[in-house]
């Protein structure tokens, strides 16, 4: 390069530097694997923070497709937030892999699960035995989420969809973020303080709307309604899918619809991205209503964030606890 070239490519650095704002401050890219975490974050990062989700609102969420776009948005990220416990076990390791970002791979400070303080519920060895999730889990080798050891048990990873594991979230979220930008650190305590305070008036009300269905029989379709019917102290009484991801046989079903008859099950709980069909088949031979749930954030799902999304699941869940009766 000349010196002409060099001075020319100098003053167009200098005019795009002095063109920036003063006081303007570099924003915190974060990547999250899913919709829920991506609304959390916004949430407690405010104006500070610029957040990417990579799956979709309509996405199978064990079963995301990577893609190139992923990588790229990984490749710019200060933090990925994972939602941890194998959840992301069959897709985000390529897309991190194919990102080239050595700040967010796995075992990195930067590379977050926000899961700590969840209590977490666990999974059966029967559960996971003979299922895709779990020969993955052979070939991946990971010690952590067992390791092909069947006995280890795992956490439940559909721990937020109980509302008050969203308020560990947030903090855990808001603490990552002040290592990062220890500039906004009181922003982002206010900011998960207002979160949890909003999220815990709603909660009062929701807990006081579900008390009259406690004890209420219900099937959930897969295993992620769990924390929720906990919470609420449904009976849950079976699933759909015999084990964690595997369709139910023919043979499994007409077990199913049985079991259904006999313990007088009222609801069968589904999410918005399962296949529809087979509970609506149940539903048809048994009576039980099928309830579709909304279990992540987006447009697709009619959900605007976290909070939204449990006042459309209880918007629906209510009603249908109430015509079960």
């Amino acid at each position: 390069m000349n010196i002409a070239k060099s001075l020319k490519v100098a003053l167009l650095g200098l005019a795009l530097y002095t063109a920036i704002p003063v006081g303007a401050e570099a924003m915190v890219n974060v990547v999250t694997s899913y919709p829920q975490d991506a609304s959390i974050t916004s949430a407690v990062g405010g104006e500070y923070v610029n957040v990417t989700s990579l799956a979709k609102d309509n996405n199978d969420p064990h079963a995301v497709t990577p893609k190139p776009s992923m990588s790229v948005s990984i490749n710019r990220a200060d933090l990925l937030i994972t939602n941890g416990q194998d959840m992301e076990l069959a897709w985000l390791a390529t897309a991190n892999a194919n990102a080239r970002n050595p700040k967010v791979i796995e075992g990195e400070d930067n590379y977050f699960d926000p899961s700590e303080g969840v209590s977490l519920i666990a999974y059966s060895k029967d559960e996971l035995k003979e299922s895709p999730y779990f020969s993955l889990n052979l070939i991946a080798g990971a010690e952590k989420a067992g390791g092909g050891k069947v006995g280890l048990k795992r956490g439940n990873h559909h721990y937020w969809l109980d509302p008050a594991n969203g308020i560990i979230v947030a903090h855990n979220i808001a603490n990552k973020l002040a290592e990062l930008d220890p500039a906004h650190t009181s922003q982002f305590q206010a900011n998960a303080n207002k979160f949890e305070m909003t999220l815990n008036e709603k909660i009062k009300v929701w807990d006081a709307d579900m008390l009259p269905y406690k004890g209420t029989p219900v099937v959930s379709y897969h295993r992620d309604w769990n924390y929720l019917i906990e919470r609420h102290g449904l009976n849950l009484i079976g699933y759909v899918e015999p084990r964690e991801t595997i369709p139910p046989s023919d043979s499994d079903l007409k077990l199913l619809v049985a079991h259904i008859k006999e313990s007088k099950v009222k609801l069968i709980l589904t999410s918005t991205w399962q296949n529809q069909e087979i509970p609506k088949d149940i539903s048809l031979k048994t009576g039980a209503i099928n309830v579709s749930l909304p279990s992540t954030v987006g447009s697709r799902v009619g959900t605007k964030d976290y909070i939204d999304m449990f006042d459309a699941i209880y918007g629906k869940l209510i009603p249908a606890l109430k015509a079960a009766q």
